[in-house]
Order: structure tokens, then sequence, then C-alpha cells
């Protein structure tokens, strides 16, 4: 999450910052920072799912013994 945070971050502070201002009108920067936050997501949701199992906390396995 704070990856995602940081990205959101450094790109209003591109925007509002005038010197900066200049970044965006590069030909795929928006598109580069698609694949960054995209990269992140993905990235995420598998650490995720590892984090979970190492925890032991894993959603995705069925219990039969609750019932």
């Amino acid at each position: 999450m704070i990856g995602l945070t940081f990205l959101l971050a450094l790109v209003i502070g591109i925007i509002y910052i005038s010197p900066l201002r200049e970044i965006i009108e590069i030909e795929g920067f928006w598109i580069l920072v698609g694949i960054i936050w995209i990269t992140l997501m993905i990235s995420r949701f598998l650490i995720g799912d590892i984090a979970d199992e190492i925890a032991g906390v894993n959603k995705f396995k069925e219990n039969d013994d609750e019932f």
C-alpha cells in the first residue's frame, strides 16, 4: 500500500509543482504511470497471498472441520 500511496503522491506533486509540470507533456508519461501502477497491484496481490500463507491466514483454503 505504501508503494501506491507514494506513486499517487509523486504524480500529484508533478502536477502541482510548476517546473515539473513539463514532465506530463512527455509522450508516454501516463502510459508509464499506468504500467507502474499495474505492476504494483500485481505484486501486491502475489506477495499478499504469500504473506497470508506464511502467517497462516489463508482465506482461500477450505476448512472442512468447521461444520
